[in-house]
């Protein structure tokens, strides 16, 4: 069976599934070359399907995403809206004063909370009854199939699929938890996945919900919201901690446990208007000390919530996906707490993961309706999108004549080369194999540099990705060094970056430029030679030569760009940066010839 799942939202991703195992997935960015693509991912499909070598004929069912008030569960048909509904939906159209006049009701009742949010839930009903229905019928046109095999699965059912699948615990009871900002009028949801089956048994509505309220604050300190919330993260350790509980008194209640049904959260105010609170309750504050005490208030709503929930269903085993779990600090406050037993935090689990969620719910249904056993493996790798062979990138380096500008050579064992240039303090890109799928370069699409030299902080900022100066890099670290480095005594999964972890005082001399500064926390990718056998080769002849079992790792671009897809984009991040070195495939392109 060929699903196609689709999000064409927030950084719009596609993902081909045969049989329940992804072969391909990628997101329309790196395509297109514009952050966080928003629309029809026309690119990626094309890709993707030329991939797994089928055309739009050939698949069974496309699983897209469903747009606010207009979800489908697996097994079911889509849901009948109540007539003042469909009516509103037929006027949404050709009277545009109708939204107007809704959207300026929401506004002017969103301080007062039962009201604000009537107007809204019901303005997002009439959207999405009206976006649902042309969205499938442009995709069913776009592809050249059938309506019929096109279909709607909710928001957060796609983050719980997600989850409760990619798990390595999936063939045992899982605790799924979900949390985002808003999808289809919920921003939390509580699920029990056992026996292959997922059952929801708690939702929070829209208007309460943390990542809303942490979305708002990087707005407030004059970030781009629904981008920098990790700037936010990466800034709140520098606060100092008396300095931070000033501020939490300010906004401890602004988002709580509802007392009656504490698997629910509660918001003080309808969270979409808590811009206005800051503004309003934060003048005068530290920049820091605001990210701090808002960092904070995120780790321990989630830990009394997973406490709360634990208590609840008795499972220790969790699965978690949404934005908000993207917070990887937020993350490791979760796995230490005594209550959980293990952790699997799914790798770029924002909406860009919505739709293999819907793939999964698109296979599991068409198995039960065909009588087969369906077979759903964990996430394994992330290595899903295009590769260039040796050949691809020596016709491009050819057709741009960059021999003629920069030192070009092919390099038979390039993993040792790369090594040499590293353990000599030098900084190079590396384009090699299967581009990673999210927003963690696994070494596919990274910078590398030596992981124990503070100047390499300064020089890769400054010169290549004109980063923040507060934000941490990351360490690629050998599977077989893991305990050397990593304090993770629960053996949380730490594959893809999702969550952060004490380091060791050995991390402390040897990958102190791979560690956040302030706390001495790493988010490690623990590589083995299974999963990427160059890179972790290439780590090992790095360790031959300095005795250090990692390095440090940066995503492959240019600030404010998506990670490079191939030769054009390598190079294009090549010539604008400082960037010494790219390795791409076996060639090896310097601006100046190495010294080794």
């Amino acid at each position: 069976m060929f699903i196609l799942g689709i999000h064409t939202g927030h950084n719009a991703t596609v993902a081909l599934m045969t049989d329940g195992t992804i072969i391909a997935c990628a997101s329309e960015e790196r395509f297109t070359g514009k952050k966080n693509y928003q629309g029809y991912p026309a690119k990626s499909i094309e890709w993707v399907l030329r991939f797994g070598n089928i055309s739009s004929a050939d698949l069974d069912e496309v699983a897209l995403i469903g747009s606010f008030g207009a979800p489908v569960y697996v097994g079911e048909e889509p849901r009948e809206k109540p007539v003042l509904i469909r009516l509103m939906a037929l006027l949404w159209k050709p009277a545009g004063w109708v939204r107007k006049s809704f959207d300026s009701l929401a506004y002017r009742f969103s301080g007062i909370r039962p009201i604000g949010l009537w107007f809204y839930n019901l303005s997002t009903d009439i959207v999405g009854t009206v976006v649902a229905a042309q969205e499938r019928k442009d995709i069913a046109q776009k592809l050249g199939i059938s309506q019929d095999r096109v279909k709607l699965y909710e928001h957060h059912s796609c983050h719980a699929y997600t989850a409760a699948w990619a798990s390595p615990y999936s063939g045992q009871d899982q605790l799924v938890l979900t949390l985002d900002g808003e999808g289809d009028k919920l921003c939390a949801t509580v699920n029990v996945f056992r026996n292959g089956r997922l059952d929801r048994i708690s939702s929070t509505p829209l208007g309460n919900s943390i990542g809303q309220v942490y979305r708002n604050l990087t707005r407030y300190l004059g970030m781009k919201e629904g981008e920098h919330e990790y700037k936010v993260m990466g800034l709140a350790p520098y606060a100092k901690p008396e300095n931070v509980d000033r501020v939490y008194k300010k906004i401890e209640k602004l988002v709580w446990l509802d007392p009656k049904n504490p698997l629910k959260h509660r918001g003080l105010i309808d969270t979409h208007q808590s811009y206005r609170f800051m503004r309003e309750k934060l003048e005068r504050c530290r920049f820091d000390d605001i990210a701090g005490a808002f960092q904070r208030l995120v780790e321990e709503l989630l830990c009394a919530w997973v406490k709360e929930a634990v208590r609840h269903t008795g499972i220790r085993t969790l699965a978690v996906s949404g934005g908000v779990f993207m917070n990887v600090k937020a993350n490791q406050k979760i796995a230490e707490l005594p209550e959980v037993d293990r952790l699997f935090a799914t790798p770029t689990c924002g909406d860009e993961s919505n739709q293999i969620g819907a793939g999964y719910q698109a296979y599991l249904g068409l198995c039960r309706q065909r009588g087969i056993h369906p077979e759903i493996p964990p996430f394994d790798t992330l290595y899903w999108g295009p590769e260039f062979t040796d050949q691809e990138i020596a016709d491009f380096l050819e057709k741009g004549n960059y021999s003629r500008r920069y030192h070009v050579e092919h390099v038979p064992e390039i993993e040792q080369r790369m090594a040499q240039i590293l353990a000599k303090g030098g900084v190079l890109a590396r384009l090699s194999g299967r581009m990673e799928w999210g927003a963690r370069s696994l070494g596919n699409r990274s910078i590398l540099a030596h992981p124990s030299d503070p100047d390499t902080i300064r020089i890769i900022n400054e010169y290549i990705k004109n980063r923040d100066f507060w934000m941490p890099f990351a360490p690629s670290i050998l599977a077989e060094r893991a305990a050397d480095y990593v304090v993770n005594p629960k053996g949380i999964p730490a594959r893809f970056m999702a969550v952060t972890f004490d380091s060791t005082p050995l991390a402390r001399r040897e990958l102190k430029a791979a560690m956040h500064p302030y706390d001495f926390t790493l988010r490690p990718q623990l590589v083995d030679s299974q999963m990427n056998p160059g890179y972790h080769r290439m780590i090992r002849e790095f360790e031959k030569l300095t005795g250090i079992g990692a390095v440090l790792n940066t995503s492959f671009n240019l600030h404010g760009e998506p990670v490079v897809l191939g030769p054009a984009e390598a190079l294009k991040a090549f010539e604008e940066s400082g960037l010494p070195h790219l390795a791409m495939g076996h060639y090896l392109i310097s601006k100046a010839q190495p010294k080794l």
